[in-house]
């Protein structure tokens, strides 16, 4: 009986672009389209058994590791994985760390014990050298960019999608900004990031006094605005780390009758339904690509571009 990994192999493409294919969703040339289709029919390959022809003796099932499972960034990430997975007979054991090292470790000693036949980090606080210690026992993916370390990821460049941002800003004379994010620089690389974008942009650091590091929710959105305000009361824009978090910082900003434009990320309902600038960090595709370099032969990595999306009183 034929699998993926057999029309790969006959195609000469991947897995991921054979499933692009079986799932026609995204972008494949036709000529590579063809490829695929004839492996397919020479093989008399049916996507239906997929799973049973990969996991021969595995469990059928993914773990994903995610901080926090009332998180909207997470949970569509998790509906991508889970999406493609449920296709291919596959279930997905969703694994709470709450940024745990502890947690962490735990979850990839149920890899090493085969309580699954690969694990996902959609978010990690361990590092990468941790990570590699269990390499031996299963696939590892993470939704991150894993730069040198021999760890199959699918990513988008978000250092780009800030340096963008501020570029925006800067165009439009904005000097005075307030950020939010929701841990510091030394367990987040998105706070990293956006503080090396700002630098790279404004040719200065940010004043730490224009971060808030504790927004996870709509609430803390609330707060966050707050703080923001009392250290800056010129505040001319903030720039948020969700789209969850940017609606309770307008909210909070209604509440203050002060307009200021707000940006989120990841166009999310939120970013619609109130009209604001977000960046699309592509989360769906990112979630597909991380289930499928699970069963990717060596180490994949997938980047997928950002698309800033500008709304409201700063589309140009």
């Amino acid at each position: 009986m034929s699998n993926i990994r057999d029309v790969a192999k006959l195609s000469k493409h991947s897995v991921s672009t054979v499933s692009r294919v079986i799932n026609d969703r995204g972008y494949v040339a036709d000529k590579t389209r063809a490829e695929i289709i004839d492996a397919m029919e020479e093989l008399d390959y049916h996507p239906n058994d997929v799973a049973r022809a990969l996991s021969t003796g595995q469990t059928h099932k993914v773990g994903v590791v995610l901080p926090y499972i009332n998180v909207p960034y997470f949970q569509k990430l998790v509906a991508a994985i889970t999406r493609v997975a449920f296709k291919e007979d596959y279930q997905v054991i969703l694994l709470p760390s709450d940024y745990s090292e502890k947690n962490e470790i735990e979850y990839l000693e149920m890899l090493k014990h085969h309580a699954f036949d690969g694990i996902i980090f959609t978010s990690r606080t361990i590092s990468f050298e941790k990570i590699l210690e269990y390499k031996q026992y299963g696939p590892i993916t993470c939704c991150e960019d894993t730069f040198d370390y021999p760890i199959s990821c699918a990513y988008t460049n978000r250092g780009q999608s800030f340096v963008d941002v501020f570029k925006v800003l800067q165009q439009n004379k904005f000097d005075h900004i307030g950020v939010t994010s929701s841990r510091n620089e030394s367990s987040s690389q998105s706070t990293k990031l956006i503080k090396h974008a700002y630098h790279q942009v404004f040719g200065k650091k940010i004043d730490q006094s224009h971060i808030y590091n504790k927004a996870k929710d709509f609430k803390g959105g609330n707060v966050a605005a707050q703080y923001l305000l009392k250290n800056d009361p010129n505040l001319q824009v903030i720039f948020a780390n969700s789209d969850q978090v940017a609606a309770g910082v307008i909210q909070q900003l209604i509440n203050l009758k002060k307009d200021i434009p707000v940006i989120g990320q990841e166009d999310l309902d939120y970013s619609r339904l109130m009209n604001f600038s977000t960046i699309d960090h592509k989360l769906t595709e990112i979630g597909e690509y991380a289930f499928w370099s699970i069963f990717e032969e060596g180490v994949v990595k997938k980047m997928i571009p950002s698309e800033l999306i500008l709304r409201g009183n700063l589309k140009q």
